[in-house]
C-alpha cells in the first residue's frame, strides 16, 4: 500500500490489525492493533492503536514512535508520540495526548512518551500526524471502526 502526503512516500505493514484485549480505563471488551511505518522505502515508525466499542465518545488511541530502526538503533534514536483519533460530527479529528492518558506510554520498543505540549512543539508534529492519518486509511479494522473513506 502506497500512499503520497507532502511529496514522501509512505508505506503501512500491518503487525496484527485487530486482536481482542481488555481496556484499560474500563475493563471491557477492546482491541489493539499495531504495524510499522516505512518512509521511502526505509523503516522509519512503529505505532500501537486502541479502541472500545463501548466507549462513547468513538476515538482510537495510538502510540507513534518515530526515527531509526535499524539493527544497532536504541530507543533513544527515536520519539514517541500519544494521539488520539475521535469523532467529531462528520470528521475525524487528531489531538497530541499526555502518557499519562496512554496506555503506551513507557515501552521497551517505544521508549518514553513524549508530553502533549513537548509533542505540539516538536518539528516533526505535523509528519506525525500525517503518519496517523495515513495509518486510518490504511489499517483495515482502525478504518471500519471510524467508519473512514478511504
Amino acid at each position: 500500500m502506497n500512499s503520497e502526503i507532502n511529496s514522501v512516500n509512505f508505506q503501512l505493514e500491518i503487525g496484527e490489525n485487530s486482536k481482542s484485549s481488555i481496556c484499560h480505563c474500563c475493563g471491557r471488551k477492546s482491541f489493539i492493533g499495531h504495524g510499522f511505518i516505512y518512509k521511502d522505502g526505509d523503516a522509519y515508525a512503529v505505532y500501537y492503536a486502541g479502541w472500545a466499542p463501548s466507549h462513547s465518545p468513538v476515538k482510537v488511541s495510538f502510540a507513534i514512535a518515530i526515527g531509526k530502526w535499524d539493527d544497532n538503533s536504541t530507543v533513544q534514536d527515536r520519539i514517541c508520540f500519544g494521539l488520539e483519533a475521535y469523532e467529531d460530527k462528520e470528521e475525524i479529528l487528531l489531538r497530541a495526548i499526555d502518557p499519562s492518558d496512554s496506555p503506551w506510554k513507557n515501552t521497551e520498543l517505544l521508549g518514553n512518551m513524549i508530553s502533549r505540549g513537548d509533542a505540539l512543539n516538536n518539528h516533526s508534529i505535523k509528519e506525525v500526524f500525517d503518519i496517523t492519518e495515513f495509518i486510518i486509511r490504511k489499517h483495515d479494522a482502525i478504518k471500519e471502526y471510524l467508519a473512514v473513506s478511504a
